[in-house]
């Protein structure tokens, strides 16, 4: 009986990395944060995780220097305690759903295109540098609720998730502004502009148009060829022996 009982309440578990875009940029985010810990002498929040501003900001962006560009394409990595803590949560609650229903790639560039729109109006309008996946969060928070809107409904938790995600960041960021909050708004919108090209629904439209592109669609390649098997002399001349009519005789050309 023991060895029976261990027999059956034996059973394995495996990890699955199932949304591999979001969970990467999770992990990136937390190593990057714990480096800059670690490293006191370098400040890697002010050198590559802060966007540059505008050239009366506080870190006016440099066209000559490489680093401006680094920092647009890699603040998003950054944050401070509690503000890195509460936008991976959203990230990761909101990402993975995401992830599977438009694919890695897509949602990648999509996760790109938010951050470095963000990243480049505050370049030009911005004086207070943006840190953190906010302009992230908002276009997952944004492809979310796309599906009820086409409904002609108004999701209600869309409008929780989106007024509990203002609520956090006023709390943890108190000295952010009302243009940086419409930036990261604006990037998020940007970002999620792709979903219209790239979903699900708009893939299948494109699959039937491609399918039914030729001349004649599928179907109506089996119509016209049964209407032309119909009119074949082979069915009238089984039709022919069927009849009880006597023949006389047949003509050959």
């Amino acid at each position: 009986m023991l060895r029976m009982w261990n027999k059956k309440t034996k059973f394995s578990l495996k990890f699955a990395y199932d949304a591999p875009v979001t969970l990467s940029f999770a992990f990136i985010s937390i190593i990057l944060f714990v480096i800059d810990l670690i490293l006191k002498k370098v400040d890697l929040s002010l050198l590559i995780l802060s966007s540059p501003t505008s050239a009366k900001g506080s870190l006016p962006v440099e066209l000559n220097n490489a680093l401006s560009y680094f920092r647009i394409l890699l603040y998003g990595f950054g944050g401070t305690t509690p503000v890195l803590i509460y936008n991976l949560i959203f990230v990761l609650l909101l990402g993975p759903g995401i992830e599977e229903k438009y694919g890695s790639v897509v949602i990648g560039i999509m996760m790109m295109f938010s951050s470095l729109f963000a990243g480049v109006l505050n370049s030009c309008f911005g004086t207070t540098p943006l840190k953190g996946c906010v302009s992230m969060v908002f276009m997952l928070i944004f492809l979310n609720s796309f599906t009820s809107f086409t409904n002609k409904k108004v999701p209600l938790s869309f409008i929780t998730v989106f007024v509990l995600f203002i609520l956090s960041q006023i709390y943890t960021e108190p000295k952010m502004n009302a243009l940086q909050f419409f930036i990261n708004i604006a990037g998020g919108l940007c970002g999620s502009l792709f979903a219209f090209l790239a979903s699900p629904k708009a893939k299948s439209a494109r699959k039937t148009a491609k399918k039914g592109s030729g001349l004649l669609s599928k179907a109506e390649q089996i119509n016209r060829a049964e209407e032309i098997d119909s009119q074949s002399p082979r069915l009238k001349n089984k039709k022919m022996e069927d009849d009880d009519t006597t023949v006389v005789g047949t003509l050959k050309f």
